[in-house]
C-alpha cells in the first residue's frame, strides 16, 4: 500500500496567515505485509535449532523460481542454524568455533555469506520475523505461492493471483478449490491473514531525506512496533 510523494502540507492544518517562503516538505511511505514473503525463521527451530528439511525444500523451490544459485539454501539453512545455537535461542551444545549474529533484517543475512547481488535478488520473496509464520495466499507473490504450495508451477500460481484479485480467498478451503488436481495447500505454510507488517515513512526537505522504517505486529486490535530503524541522507537533485 504505497503513499506517492506529496507535499507534507497536504496532510497538515493549514495556516492562512503564514507566509513563511521556507521550502517545502515532502512525505511519502508505504505499508507492506511482510506475510507476503517467506519467512527465514521458518528453516529452524529456535527451541531445540533443528533445521527442518521440509522447509529447505521450500526454500530451494523459490530460489530456483527466482532463478538464484542452487546451494544457497543448504547455506543459509547452516548460517541460521549456527547462529540459533550461539545466540542461545536453542538449548543445544554444537556450536561452531565463529559463529555468526542471529540477523534480524534482510541486509543482515551477508552476516551467513550472501553477497549484495544475493541480497538485492532474495529481498522481495523473504522476511526474518521474529516467530514462525504462515505465507498469506491474498497477498504472496507467484514465486513464494510456487515455494509453498508443493507441486505449484508458476503459471498456476498467476492464476491464483488473478482469482484473488477479483475475490480475497476467504479461507485456504476457497484457495485450495482453485489448485491443479492433487495439490493442495499445508495450512502451516500458507493462510490468508496477517499480523506482521513493514511501515515505511521517508520525509524529504530540497536535497535531504529521512526515512524511517518499522516491523509491527497487529495483535487483535493492538498494533506493537517490534522493531524501528531511522536512516538519514543526502541526495543528488539532478541539476
Amino acid at each position: 500500500m504505497p503513499l506517492a510523494e506529496a507535499q507534507l502540507s497536504t496532510f497538515l492544518a493549514v495556516d492562512r496567515d503564514n507566509t513563511d517562503d521556507a521550502p517545502e516538505a515532502f512525505l511519502s511511505g508505504s505499508i507492506t505485509d511482510a506475510q507476503s514473503r517467506y519467512n527465514l525463521r521458518n528453516l529452524v527451530e529456535a527451541g531445540s535449532g533443528t533445521a527442518s528439511a521440509a522447509e529447505e525444500r521450500v526454500l530451494q523451490r523459490l530460489l530456483d523460481a527466482v532463478g538464484a544459485r542452487s546451494d544457497l539454501a543448504p547455506m543459509i539453512v547452516r548460517g541460521l542454524r549456527a547462529a540459533t545455537l550461539a545466540s542461545g535461542q536453542s538449548s543445544g551444545a554444537e556450536l561452531s568455533t565463529d559463529p555468526p549474529l542471529m540477523p534480524e533484517r534482510i541486509e543482515q543475512l551477508a552476516w551467513i555469506g550472501l553477497d549484495a547481488e544475493t541480497l538485492a535478488l532474495l529481498t522481495p520473496y523473504v522476511s526474518l520475523l521474529p516467530v514462525r509464520t504462515t505465507v498469506n495466499a491474498n497477498t504472496a507473490p507467484k514465486e513464494v505461492l510456487a515455494a509453498v504450495i508443493e507441486g505449484l508451477d508458476l503459471a498456476s500460481a498467476d492464476r491464483l493471483i488473478q482469482a484473488r484479485q477479483r475475490n480475497p480467498f476467504r479461507n485456504v478451503a476457497e484457495l485450495d478449490a482453485l489448485l491443479p488436481q492433487g495439490v493442495s495447500a499445508a495450512t502451516e505454510r500458507v493462510s490468508v491473514t496477517s499480523s506482521f507488517f513493514e511501515v515505511r515513512g521517508r520525509l524529504r526537505l530540497q536535497d535531504r531525506s529521512v526515512e524511517e522504517r518499522a516491523l509491527v505486529e497487529r495483535r487483535n486490535l493492538d498494533i506493537v512496533t517490534l522493531r524501528r530503524d531511522r536512516v538519514a541522507s543526502v541526495e543528488s537533485l539532478g541539476r
